[in-house]
C-alpha cells in the first residue's frame, strides 16, 4: 500500500489543481474558524460566555463544525482526480503496466484515507491554536471529537469517491456533489423531519456526521426538538460507516465491471 500511494503522490505532486484546494482547505478552515470568533466577540458578553466556542473541550466540536463546511473542497479534488484518470486513460496505462484493478482501486481509496487524516489533521491543529489561545479549559477534555471529525470527513470523502468512479465528467460529478453537499441534503432533512418522522433525516449520508458534530447549531435543534430522544452518537458512527461501506463497495464493483 505505500508503494501505491508513493505513485499516487508522484502522480499529484505537480499538478496546480491539487495544491490550490489543499492551500484552500488549509487556510479556509481556520480562517473560518476566526471570522466566527470575531463575531462572537462582538456579540453580546453574555452570549460569547455562554456557547464558550472556542474554549476547551467545546473548540474541538467548534473548529470541527466550522471546519465541515470546507470538506467539500477536498471532495472535489477527489473527483478530479479520479474522473482525470479516466479522461486522460492513465487507468488503462496503470493496468497495461503491470497493476491489477484491485490495486488501483486501492491505490485510490488509501489516497481518500490520506486526505481524511490530513483534514482531520488541520481541524484538530485549529483546534488547539484557538483553544489554547483562549486559555480557558483542559486540552484533554473533548477530544473524542477529533475522531469524530475524522469519521464526518470519510463520509464526505466516499460519496465524492462513488461519484467520482461512476461518473466520467468531473464538471457534472461536481456540480451534483457540491449541489448535494450543500443545498440537496439540506432539502432532504427539512422534508424528512417534518413530513415523515423527526430524527429519520439522520439516515442521510452527510447529516449522520453532521449530527455527530452539531457545534452552536446544535442549540437550535434543541430549541425545535419533537417527537422523543435523538439518537445516540454509536447509532450515528453506525450509519456513517454503512454508507462509507456501501460507497466503496459500489466503486469496487464498478471498478471491476468497467470497461477501460
Amino acid at each position: 500500500m505505500t508503494d501505491l500511494l508513493k505513485i499516487e503522490w508522484l502522480k499529484v505532486k505537480a499538478y496546480r489543481t491539487f495544491w490550490i484546494l489543499s492551500g484552500l482547505f488549509l487556510i479556509g478552515v481556520p480562517l473560518i474558524c476566526w471570522a466566527y470568533e470575531s463575531i462572537l466577540l462582538n456579540a453580546n458578553q453574555m452570549i460569547s460566555a455562554y456557547l464558550s466556542s472556542f474554549s476547551f473541550p467545546k473548540v474541538w466540536e467548534t473548529a470541527a463544525w466550522l471546519g465541515s463546511w470546507m470538506s467539500p473542497v477536498m471532495g472535489i479534488l477527489l473527483i478530479i482526480s479520479l474522473t482525470n484518470e479516466n479522461n486522460f486513460r492513465t487507468v488503462r496505462q496503470n493496468i497495461i503496466d503491470g497493476w491489477s484493478r484491485e490495486q488501483f482501486f486501492f491505490a485510490k481509496y488509501g489516497t481518500m484515507v490520506s486526505a481524511a487524516i490530513f483534514m482531520t489533521a488541520v481541524m484538530a491543529l485549529t483546534s488547539l491554536f484557538f483553544g489554547l489561545k483562549s486559555g480557558r479549559g483542559s486540552v484533554g477534555d473533548g477530544t473524542e471529537f477529533i475522531w469524530y471529525a475524522f469519521v464526518q470527513n470519510m463520509t464526505y470523502l466516499s460519496l465524492a469517491f462513488f461519484l467520482g468512479i461512476y461518473m466520467r465528467r468531473a464538471g457534472i460529478a461536481i456540480a451534483i456533489y457540491v449541489m448535494y453537499a450543500y443545498i440537496g441534503e439540506m432539502a432532504l432533512m427539512g422534508l424528512l423531519e417534518f413530513k415523515v418522522k423527526f430524527h429519520s433525516s439522520v439516515f442521510l449520508p452527510l447529516e449522520c456526521t453532521d449530527r455527530l458534530i452539531p457545534g452552536d447549531s446544535g442549540i437550535v435543534r434543541n430549541l425545535v426538538r419533537e417527537g422523543g430522544a435523538p439518537p445516540s452518537k454509536a447509532t450515528l458512527q453506525l450509519i456513517a460507516f454503512g454508507w462509507i461501506i456501501l460507497f466503496g463497495l459500489l466503486g469496487w464493483r464498478k471498478m471491476k465491471k468497467s470497461d477501460i
